[in-house]
């Protein structure tokens, strides 16, 4: 299980951010308290924006035994940075979460999950600092790598499509179900989670544990938040299923048991 630690208004751009009240602290209280409940190990993709305005939610976080891994410091879309700027936000919210939470960071997930083969510069940047990533959305066009492998594997730092058996850094894939005549369809989470029926997310993540693989899993704290404000420049889908969402999410961690990536990967 993955969250996206990040707050509401955090798709907006970031000259924007100071404009809207926080809601982040709330809403990760609540998902902690679900986590707890349901005994889950969750690891907390961060934003160092969200570390630095709140040091002690990442304390909570870390101190409940969940993994703290980076979402770079600015929420930005990786294929409109260069390798350089891409470098160093992702060192300023290294620098920041390991300060906030104790530990060491050992892995990222791209905001929108913005790597494609316009941008493979990410994978040596990250190879360089961590030990894992979790950007790849096996799923085309949107996404950028439809033919990846749908499942974790060893990352070939030269073409992310393939598996390099001999080395260190590893991906996880996000879940999906492949389908006859569609090929894979997303299951993680986020939209998908709030607009799929269970019964399909469900069925998705049982052919993954078949195959003797975990599912890597996603939430937002704000997809638990029905009063979630509409901010403008957001889309629909952001806001979509809002009602439904922790009555499902608690469904899904009813159903599967779930660890931190650095647990399942034995980092």
């Amino acid at each position: 299980m993955s969250v996206d630690l990040e707050d509401h208004f955090c798709d907006l751009p970031i000259n924007e951010w100071e404009k809207y009240p926080s809601r982040v602290v709330n809403t990760t209280k609540t998902l902690l308290k679900i986590f707890d409940e349901h005994d889950v190990q969750a690891t907390f993709f961060t934003l160092g924006y969200v570390a630095e305005k709140h040091p002690e939610l990442i304390e909570e976080i870390t101190k409940k035994g969940h993994e703290i891994a980076s979402h770079g410091y600015s929420h930005y879309n990786l294929k409109k940075l260069s390798k350089e700027s891409f470098e160093k936000d992702l060192l300023k919210s290294i620098k920041i979460l390991e300060k906030t939470s104790g530990d060491k960071i050992l892995g990222f997930r791209a905001p929108w999950f913005s790597i494609s083969d316009q941008n493979l510069h990410v994978f040596e940047v990250l190879k360089k600092f961590l030990k894992y990533d979790s950007s790849i959305y096996p799923v085309g066009p949107h996404y950028g790598f439809a033919s990846a492998p749908r499942f974790i594997y060893k990352l070939n730092i030269d073409n992310p499509l393939e598996e390099n058996q001999n080395g260190t850094f590893y991906e996880i894939p996000m879940a999906t179900m492949k389908l006859p005549l569609l090929g894979n369809f997303p299951i993680a989470g986020g939209i998908y989670l709030r607009f799929l029926p269970w019964k399909f997310i469900k069925t998705g993540i049982q052919n993954i544990n078949k195959s003797n693989f975990s599912a890597m899993c996603y939430i937002h704290p704000q997809d638990l938040d029905p009063q979630r404000p509409k901010l403008p420049g957001t889309s629909w889908h952001n806001y979509y299923g809002l009602k439904n969402s922790t009555a499902k999410i608690i469904s899904l961690l009813k159903e599967f048991k779930f660890r931190t990536a650095r647990d399942v990967l034995k980092l």
